[in-house]
C-alpha cells in the first residue's frame, strides 16, 4: 500500500503529503490491534504465577472447558513451582564454577 502511496502522484507531492497518508495508513491496523486488546483476556499463566488461581482458571474454563482446564491449571502450577525453584540471578554467571566459561563465551564471540 505504501508503494502505491509513493509512486502516485508527482515528487513534491511525495515529499509533503505522501509521508503522512503512509503514517495515516500505518495507524489503521495499530489502532484495530489496541481496539482488540481491550476485550483479550489476561494469560491464564500470568494470571496463577500472580496468585489469581481462579481468575486464570475461569479463563481457561471459558476457552477449553472444566476438565482440560483442570489439567492445564495443574500443569501451570508445576512449571512455576519449577521456575521459582531454579531461578538464577545474573551475579550468578560470576560464581567461580563459570567464570571460565563466561569469558571463553565473551571471547569467541568478540
Amino acid at each position: 500500500m505504501n508503494y502505491i502511496i509513493a509512486s502516485y502522484g508527482s515528487r513534491s507531492w511525495d515529499v509533503n503529503a505522501g509521508w503522512r497518508w503512509m503514517l495515516r495508513l500505518g495507524a489503521i491496523p495499530a489502532a484495530a490491534f489496541l481496539l482488540s486488546m481491550v476485550r483479550a483476556p489476561e494469560s491464564p499463566r500470568f494470571l496463577i504465577q500472580a496468585g489469581k488461581t481462579e481468575e486464570g482458571f475461569a479463563v481457561l474454563e471459558h476457552i477449553i472447558g472444566t476438565e482440560q482446564a483442570r489439567l492445564r491449571t495443574d500443569d501451570i502450577h508445576a512449571s512455576v513451582k519449577l521456575e521459582t525453584e531454579m531461578s538464577h540471578e545474573f551475579h550468578d554467571l560470576f560464581r567461580p564454577g563459570l567464570q571460565k566459561a563466561l569469558i571463553i563465551g565473551t571471547l569467541i564471540k568478540a
